[in-house]
C-alpha cells in the first residue's frame, strides 16, 4: 500500500440538490461547463491533477499547498466573474477545502484521513468561499497574500480529534472591486470591522470547566483582556429626530472593539441599558464588569458630522482618552475606523493588520444605504404595524442602493420571520407570501452573511428539526460579533434541542457574560436546559421566572408547556390544573388554536425522541389529550408508532386533503426518511419521521407539523382512503400505492 503527503483541494456545490430539483439538466450542464472551463484549466496551471468528480463535486491534488490554495482562491475569482451577471437559480457556488496530510494511493485515486478532513472542512466553507485545515495554515500563512481568519477548533465527522480551521479572504479581489465598484463599495461590514480574531470568549467544544476563560469581572480578565462598554452615543444640538444614527454608529463600534484581538466588549443590549440614564461610571463598569467605559456624541448638520468620544477608567472614573472627530457624512465609514483605531491605541493594543478588517458580514459602504438601514432598525424596533410597514421600505431601499448590503437584506428576512397576524395585514401579505418574500431576502443575505442572517436561518433550521445544521451557522456567526448575545441564546435553544443540554447552558451563560442579567428567554431557556437533563425541580425553579406579565407572550408560551410537563412528572395535579388553565388561554391568544400535543410538537423540534417523548409523557400525565377535540375523527383504531412506521417508509401514498381545503395529495417517503409530495398545484419535499405514536414531517415552507394516524374501516383502496392522518390545521385520507 502505498503512502504519500499530499494537499488536497475538495470543491462541492452549495445547494446542488435544490437546483437540480428544479432544474436537474440544467444544473448537470452547468457544472460541467464550470469543470471544463474554470476547475481543469487553472488545476493545470497550479500543477495539480484532477483524480475525480464525485456527483456535485472534485476531489484534486497537488504537490504543493500553496499551489492548492492559490488555485481554489483563483477558482473561486473566476465563478465571481463568470456569475455575475448570471440570475441567482442558475448560480452554482463552490465550497471548496484545502487540507494537507497523508493519503493512501490506490492506482489513480487517493483517499485516508488527509482526504477526509478536507471533505469535512469544505463543508464548513461558506458558499463561494474556501476554508483550510489548520495544517495547511502553518505552510502557507506566511507565503499568500490572502488574509486568513481562524474559526476554531472543529469537530468533524469521522474524525476523533478537533480541526482547526481557517476562512480565506481574498484581499485582491476584495480591493479590485473596491475599485471598480460606483461610490468605493467595499465587503467590508458596515463599520469596517477591526479584525476577524474571535476575542474574548473561546466557544468551542464548551464544557463548565471552560467557561474561566470568560471572565465574570474585569478583575479576572488580567491586564491582558481588557474590558469595554460602549455606551449609547449621544445627538446633540436639535437632532435628536436622528437618534438611530448615534444608536446605529454605538452598535457598529461595538461589533468593531468586539473583533480587535485581546478585547473583551459586551452586548449593545447591555450597555443600551444605560441609554438616558444618569448613572456613575464606577457603578455601570461594576453592574456590566468591564473595566473601561466610551460614551460620546454625535452631531449632523446636512453632509457635516462631528463626534466626540471619550474612554473612562471604571474603576477610578479617571478619562484615559478623549478627542473630536470632524468630517463629512459621506466618510462615517472611516470616521468609524479611526475611532477604533484611537481606542485600541488608548488601550494599548495592536490591531491587526489592515487586511484582517475585510469581511463577510453583509456591510455597506454606501452612506446612503446605511442611513436608510439604520432607519428601518430604529422604526422596527418600535413594534408597531405602521412602523413595520416604514421599516420594510427602508430595508428594500437600502437594498436597491446596494444589493449586497446582506446585513439590510437580513434585517429584511427577520422582519417577515417575526411577522404576526397584524404585520402581515398591515404588510398587505398573506402567509405564503411572507414566507416566500422570507425566503427571497435571506437568499440575498446569503451571498454576504451577517450576525442576523444566520440567526434566522439557524431559528428556522432548528424548526425543521434540523439543529446540527444550525448548530454550525451559529458557529460561524461568533467572530462576526463576539458581544452579539442572540447568537448565544438562539444557540442555547438549538443545542437544547440538539440533545446538549449541559452545553446549551454554557452559550446562556456566554450571552449572560456579554449582557448581564436575566431576561424571560434566559429562563426559558435554562428551564429548558434543565428539562432536558431529566431536573424536573430545577426546570421548574427557572421557569417559574418568566414574568407572567412580559410583553411578549412567547416566552411564557414555551415555558408553560415546559412547566406543565414537568408537574405532570412531578405527580403535581392541582398545580398542573393551574398552569394547564393558563396554557390553554395561551395557545388561544399566540396561536389561535386548542391545547393539546400537536401544539408541543409543532414547536418543541427534538432530534432525539427520547427528549420529546419525556415532554409528551408530562404533558399525558397533566392531562394534555393527544388531539384537538375538535379534530378527532370518527374511525376506526388509532395505528401505532412501528405500525406507522412500517406504513409509511419507502412508500407512495396517495388521496386527498379534505380539511381545510380539498385538493388531491401524492407523497413518496424514502428509505432515509426524505419526501417529495404535490398538493393540488404546489410540490413541497421534507423529511419525514416517527416519535411515539406520531408521523411528523418538515419543510422549509411548513416548518414542522405532526400527526395521528387512523385506520377508515368504511374506506377503500379504489377511494384512495384508507387511512386518515390528522394534523393541527388539516386532515389528509389516504391509500398506499406502492
Amino acid at each position: 500500500m502505498e503512502r504519500r503527503l499530499a494537499a488536497v483541494m475538495i470543491a462541492d456545490v452549495a445547494g446542488y440538490s435544490r437546483l437540480s430539483r428544479a432544474d436537474e439538466e440544467g444544473t448537470r450542464a452547468r457544472f460541467l461547463s464550470d469543470l471544463n472551463e474554470v476547475f481543469e484549466p487553472l488545476i493545470s496551471q497550479f500543477h495539480g491533477r484532477l483524480v475525480k468528480t464525485m456527483g456535485d463535486g472534485l476531489l484534486v491534488e497537488f504537490p504543493s499547498v500553496v499551489d492548492a490554495l492559490r488555485c481554489a482562491v483563483e477558482v473561486q475569482r473566476a465563478k465571481a466573474e463568470r456569475d455575475r451577471h448570471a440570475p441567482p437559480e442558475q448560480r452554482l457556488n463552490f465550497r471548496i477545502g484545502v487540507n494537507i496530510g497523508d493519503v493512501i494511493v490506490e492506482g489513480n485515486d487517493i483517499h485516508g484521513d488527509g482526504v477526509n478532513i478536507a471533505d469535512r472542512i469544505q463543508t464548513l466553507a461558506e458558499p463561494g468561499g474556501t476554508a483550510i485545515s489548520g495544517t495547511a495554515y502553518d505552510h502557507v500563512k506566511d507565503k499568500v497574500p490572502f488574509a486568513l481568519s481562524a474559526l476554531g477548533e472543529q469537530k468533524v465527522k469521522n474524525i476523533p480529534e478537533p480541526v482547526r480551521v481557517y476562512h480565506v479572504a481574498d484581499r485582491t479581489t476584495a480591493n479590485r472591486s473596491v475599485a471598480s465598484t460606483r461610490n468605493g463599495r467595499r465587503r467590508y461590514t458596515w463599520l469596517a470591522l477591526a479584525a476577524v480574531a474571535m476575542v474574548g470568549i473561546v466557544l468551542t467544544a464548551l464544557t463548565w470547566r471552560q467557561w474561566h476563560l470568560i471572565p465574570s469581572s474585569y478583575e479576572q480578565a488580567g491586564a491582558t483582556q481588557p474590558s469595554l462598554a460602549v455606551l449609547p452615543f449621544d445627538t446633540m444640538g436639535d437632532s435628536q429626530q436622528q437618534a438611530y444614527l448615534a444608536d446605529g454608529f454605538s452598535e457598529d463600534l461595538t461589533t468593531a472593539l468586539a473583533r480587535i484581538p485581546g478585547v473583551f466588549v459586551v452586548s449593545r443590549n447591555a450597555a443600551f441599558a444605560y441609554k438616558d440614564r444618569t448613572v456613575q461610571p464606577t457603578e455601570i463598569s461594576k453592574k456590566l464588569g468591564v473595566r473601561y467605559l466610551l460614551e460620546g456624541s454625535i452631531r449632523r448638520l446636512g453632509d457635516d458630522i462631528r463626534i466626540n468620544a471619550q474612554l473612562i477608567d471604571g474603576e477610578s472614573a479617571g478619562h484615559l482618552w478623549a478627542e473630536r472627530f470632524d468630517g463629512q457624512w459621506s466618510d462615517v465609514f472611516t470616521l468609524q475606523d479611526t475611532v477604533v483605531d484611537r481606542i485600541a491605541g488608548a488601550l494599548k493594543l495592536r490591531l491587526v493588520s489592515s487586511q484582517g478588517k475585510t469581511g463577510t458580514a453583509g456591510g455597506t459602504n454606501d452612506p446612503i444605504a446605511y442611513e436608510a438601514y439604520l432607519r428601518g432598525s430604529e422604526l422596527e424596533g418600535r413594534g408597531t404595524p405602521d412602523a413595520i410597514v416604514d421599516a420594510e421600505a427602508l430595508y428594500k431601499q437600502a437594498l436597491t442602493l446596494d444589493p449586497a448590503f446582506g446585513a439590510a437584506a437580513a434585517a429584511l428576512a427577520s422582519l417577515y420571520w417575526n411577522a404576526d397576524d397584524a404585520r402581515s395585514k398591515a404588510l398587505g401579505l398573506s402567509w405564503k407570501e411572507i414566507v416566500e418574500k422570507r425566503g427571497e431576502a435571506l437568499r440575498m443575505a446569503a451571498r454576504y452573511p451577517s450576525p442576523t442572517y444566520y440567526q434566522v436561518s439557524a431559528d428556522l433550521l432548528v424548526r425543521e428539526r434540523k439543529s446540527d445544521e444550525a448548530i454550525k451557522l451559529l458557529q460561524r456567526a461568533i467572530p462576526l460579533n463576539p458581544s452579539d448575545d442572540w447568537t448565544y441564546v438562539v444557540l442555547s435553544d438549538a443545542l437544547n434541542f440538539n440533545g446538549r443540554p449541559r452545553e446549551a447552558r454554557a452559550y446562556l451563560d456566554a450571552a449572560m457574560r456579554v449582557d448581564p442579567g436575566w431576561t424571560d428567554w434566559r429562563h426559558y431557556q435554562a428551564g429548558l436546559a434543565e428539562f432536558g437533563q431529566g431536573r424536573f425541580k430545577e426546570a421548574i425553579d427557572a421557569l417559574e421566572r418568566i414574568n407572567p406579565d412580559s410583553p411578549s407572550p412567547w416566552p411564557r408560551f414555551f415555558g408553560q408547556h415546559l412547566l406543565l410537563s414537568a408537574y405532570g412528572h412531578l405527580g403535581h395535579p392541582d398545580k398542573a390544573r393551574s398552569v394547564k388553565r393558563t396554557l390553554e388561554a395561551l395557545v388561544e391568544a399566540t396561536d389561535g388554536g386548542e391545547l393539546c400535543q400537536l401544539v408541543a410538537q409543532q414547536y418543541f423540534v427534538y432530534m432525539d425522541e427520547a427528549d420529546m417523548l419525556r415532554l409528551l409523557d408530562g404533558l399525558t400525565k397533566a392531562g394534555v389529550s393527544a388531539l384537538p377535540s375538535s379534530a378527532v375523527p370518527k374511525l376506526g383504531d388509532r395505528l401505532s408508532g412501528p405500525e406507522v412506521r412500517s406504513l409509511v417508509t419507502g412508500h407512495t401514498l396517495a388521496g386527498r386533503e379534505i380539511a381545510p381545503t380539498v385538493s388531491d395529495f401524492g407523497l413518496t417517503i424514502w428509505p432515509n426518511g426524505k419526501f417529495n409530495a404535490f398538493f393540488g398545484p404546489d410540490g413541497v419535499s421534507g423529511t419525514v419521521w416517527v416519535q411515539g405514536d406520531f408521523l411528523c414531517t418538515a419543510t422549509a415552507e411548513r416548518l414542522t407539523n405532526c400527526a395521528a394516524v387512523f385506520r377508515n374501516p368504511v374506506g377503500s383502496a379504489a377511494q384512495r382512503n384508507e387511512y386518515r392522518a390528522v394534523f393541527r390545521w388539516s386532515q389528509l385520507e389516504f391509500s398506499v400505492i406502492n
